[in-house]
């Protein structure tokens, strides 16, 4: 007598499937911020604006320092009502923060004022020099196909750095085990 294997629920679609995969997450971002980027360059956005928290904090600031001090820095055009920027930091702050609930990794660490202020160090230096190097990597990544040496210096950078961050925090978890 042959036995029959009982049917398996499948209650996961094929959506949720490929929502678990990174690749197809990554080009669906990549979709999607290709799309956002052709909109606000038709709004009259620069190139390579559609998602940059480094330049889009600089224009937060900037604006409103020009708004306390009376100054004229530098923001751009599509950035002058002060919504875009904004929003995009927030959103930036609110997604990570909701992901982070979402899948059981946001926990507060408790820990010595000295690392709060190297952790407070590197965010400042991290946007000193993102902002150095024209923005973030993905607005390099755009730079580097228009040709931009400076870009592709800072790309090499970035991929240096992780892999240097990476050697970092594997020995330091090494030690902590």
């Amino acid at each position: 007598m042959a036995e029959t294997m009982p049917k398996q629920n499948d209650s996961s679609s094929c959506l949720d499937t490929l929502a678990r995969n990174p690749l197809y997450v990554g080009i669906a971002i990549g979709i999607l911020a290709a799309l956002v980027q052709v909109l606000l360059i038709s709004a009259g956005g620069p190139e390579a604006y559609g998602f940059c928290v480094a330049c889009h904090t600089r224009d937060v600031v900037n604006i409103a320092v020009n708004d306390v001090a009376g100054t004229k820095l530098a923001a751009a055009p599509i950035s002058q009502n002060a919504i875009l920027p904004v929003l995009t930091v927030v959103g930036v702050l609110i997604g990570a923060f909701l992901s982070a609930k979402a899948y059981a990794e946001f926990r507060t660490k408790t820990s010595s004022a000295v690392s709060y202020l190297w952790y407070a160090a590197g965010g400042v230096l991290f946007m000193i020099f993102a902002l150095f190097m024209g923005g973030c990597p993905y607005r390099m990544g755009l730079r580097v196909g228009y040709g931009d040496v400076v870009a592709l210096i800072g790309i090499i950078a970035i991929i240096g750095g992780v892999l240097i961050g990476i050697k970092v925090a594997t020995k330091l978890m090494e030690r902590e085990a």
